[in-house]
């Protein structure tokens, strides 16, 4: 255990020296082996400076990848440090992920200021991997000052990456279908810009018009900017790094910014994590009295619900651990 905190504090003090070798190193531990994220966070999380975060998010074709390496290439002309997160399905057979788009998306970068990581989706349903907050941690203690995160492309259900970028691009085309079923969809209410891509195609005039005229009220302040763009053609580009900045403007003027950097929300979703961890690790089983009363449950003695009450109040009590 000695040597493994020891490994580990070197591999972080690399990191911090700008190592991108010890930096995977850490992203694939705090990935594979959870018990060990205490010890990286203890020491990275009070050392890192706040990075810019932006997550896009819309369903399978709508372009992503392509947008998402124009604003990577715009990152580099502003002089910033760039980092990306691809977090990529896990096939439900065989476990792995197709990753083949990210390696071919990260040869065409040759830049140091680049770190592109495809991550598998795992058994997260909200289109993030589970440890894709610790990644974007470990990014800013690595001195990113962009960090663009693509969802698996979930579309109702990609709802979590709301915990973590501070500014949502929600990406459709003009063949999403119906525009009704468009605004239908609950993603839609937690993107801050929208972009129209491929937007030479027929219909995204009206999908765009559709959606202008929806957002044309400002939301809690802010009016939600739809964008009409071409990505591999590298049309909307400048038009998207413009609404990203006012968007942060925003942020900041109005206090909003504060909400994704305040520890005490890190905290609560921190023993969320844990919390979920064990109970995939036996907890119900492991924990005599839990156990005990999980019985009642599967004999129909008891239901579920007064259940949970009495197992988490046993849990925050600290009784009988087994």
């Amino acid at each position: 255990m000695k040597k493994n905190t020891q490994n580990t504090k070197e591999l972080i003090g690399k990191m911090f020296q700008g190592n991108v070798r010890a930096l995977s190193r850490l992203m694939t531990l705090v990935e594979n082996r959870p018990e060990a994220l205490p010890e990286v966070m203890s020491e990275i999380y009070n050392r890192r400076k706040p990075a810019r975060r932006v997550g896009l998010s819309g369903p399978p074709g709508a372009g992503k990848s392509t947008l998402l390496s124009n604003l990577i290439q715009a990152g580099l002309r502003g002089g910033k440090q760039v980092s990306a997160l691809c977090i990529d399905p896990t096939s439900p057979l065989s476990g792995g992920a197709i990753l083949g788009d990210r390696i071919r998306m990260a040869n065409t970068f040759n830049s140091k200021d680049v770190f592109i990581r495809s991550v598998a989706s795992g058994d997260s349903l909200g289109g993030l991997a589970e440890a894709t907050k610790y990644h974007t941690l470990l990014l800013e203690a690595f001195g990113s000052d962009l960090v663009l995160i693509e969802t698996v492309g979930l579309g109702q259900v990609g709802y979590d990456i709301r915990n973590i970028a501070e500014t949502l691009i929600l990406i459709l085309v003009p063949e999403s279908g119906d525009t009704v079923q468009i605004l239908k969809s609950g993603i839609i209410e937690l993107a801050d810009i929208i972009v129209i891509n491929k937007s030479d195609r027929s219909g995204a005039d009206e999908i765009a018009a559709t959606l202008e005229m929806t957002f044309d009220e400002p939301r809690d302040g802010w009016r939600i900017p739809v964008i009409k763009a071409s990505a591999r053609e590298d049309i909307g580009t400048d038009d998207i790094i413009i609404a990203l900045d006012a968007h942060y403007e925003y942020l900041n003027n109005s206090g909003r910014l504060e909400v994704y950097r305040d520890p005490a929300a890190d905290l609560r979703e921190a023993v969320e994590f844990q919390f979920q961890r064990r109970m995939r690790g036996g907890l119900l089983e492991n924990h005599t009295d839990a156990a005990a009363i999980a019985k009642t449950v599967i004999s129909g003695d008891k239901d579920p619900y007064t259940a949970s009450v009495e197992i988490m109040n046993l849990l925050i009590e600290g009784k009988n651990n087994g």
